[in-house]
């Protein structure tokens, strides 16, 4: 069996939206479990839950999605999890591609990313080598995984001191303490744009330095057991760097303290940065003042 967790707080619509694309998997055994992360529970889905034998809900008031899915987890009964987000979706085959990898403890692939415009993008896939991946989040997202519920108890789930970052962070504890995980280079989720409801501007700092301090847990793990190699350095400063960019605009001096901890000793070209030269005028103009050029034409805007 696999068990399908939904967080969600009070979107009936991409709720409903979500149950579609999992119960249209060709995948059969399946329960789905949808968790109410609001402080009441809204009566108008009780209805919801009689339309289908394969769905219940469970209620957690105490805010946070790292709650929320630990809820489900409690729940679930499946030897394997999908773990949902509610304004995503599920490909048909998503699931039953990644169960046939009956090694893994966890399986990681890409997912699509769609705007609100319509348009898609592919999201960045790093599977060459799994530390590189977490180091520069090329590993996917939390919906196009599929975790083994005993590893996850192993490790006790989902941890709710990030507020971001969370998947990459279990993943790592998964790594610790010698799961394998299982890369499958096969699109099976969409991960919507949403209108409202997304990390916002004000929360972007967070979310940078949450992201910094776990790749350096992660590159401080590396070093102690001696598997610090040049090609993940590189990952870790790729990753860095663009988390620098976001916060060089609302806090320059720390962004600037942490850009001379990892990129004055030795030469860096940025990657995948999506601005047409960014990489030649970074080299002729350096960190600091290519940033404050893009952040006063932001501000003209």
């Amino acid at each position: 069996m696999v068990s399908v967790i939904i967080p969600f707080i009070d979107e009936s619509d991409l709720l409903r939206e979500a149950l579609n694309s999992v119960f249209m998997q060709t995948e059969g055994d399946i329960e789905v479990i949808a968790v109410c992360n609001a402080p009441l529970f809204p009566d108008s889905l009780l209805g919801l839950a009689e339309s289908s034998p394969k769905l219940q809900f469970v209620h957690e008031p105490k805010s946070g999605s790292a709650h929320a899915r630990n809820a489900g987890l409690q729940a679930a009964r499946g030897e394997w999890v999908q773990y949902l987000d509610v304004d995503d979706l599920l490909l048909p085959d998503k699931i039953k591609t990644q169960t046939e990898m009956t090694h893994a403890d966890v399986v990681v692939s890409p997912h699509r990313y769609r705007f609100l415009s319509g348009k898609e993008q592919e999201s960045k896939w790093l599977d060459r080598d799994i530390w590189e991946g977490l180091l520069n989040s090329g590993l996917g997202s939390t919906s196009s995984m599929l975790w083994k519920r005993a590893a996850l108890i192993e490790v006790n789930g989902w941890n709710p001191g990030y507020s971001s970052h969370q998947e990459y962070e279990l993943l790592f504890r998964m790594m610790q303490a010698g799961n394998s995980i299982v890369p499958v280079n096969h699109t099976g989720t969409i991960v919507r744009q949403r209108k409202e409801g997304s990390i916002t501007q004000t929360s972007a700092p967070v979310r940078a330095i949450e992201g910094i301090r776990l790749r350096e847990a992660m590159w401080h793990h590396l070093i102690s057991i001696q598997q610090d190699t040049p090609s993940r350095f590189e990952a870790l400063r790729q990753y860095i760097f663009k988390q620098l960019r976001n916060y060089y605009r609302r806090q320059p001096e720390t962004a600037l303290h942490l850009y001379r901890k990892y990129f004055t000793e030795t030469s860096f070209t940025p990657r995948d940065m999506h601005i047409p030269g960014y990489a030649f005028f970074y080299k002729l103009f350096g960190f600091e003042r290519m940033e404050s050029f893009l952040a006063a034409i932001a501000k003209r805007r």
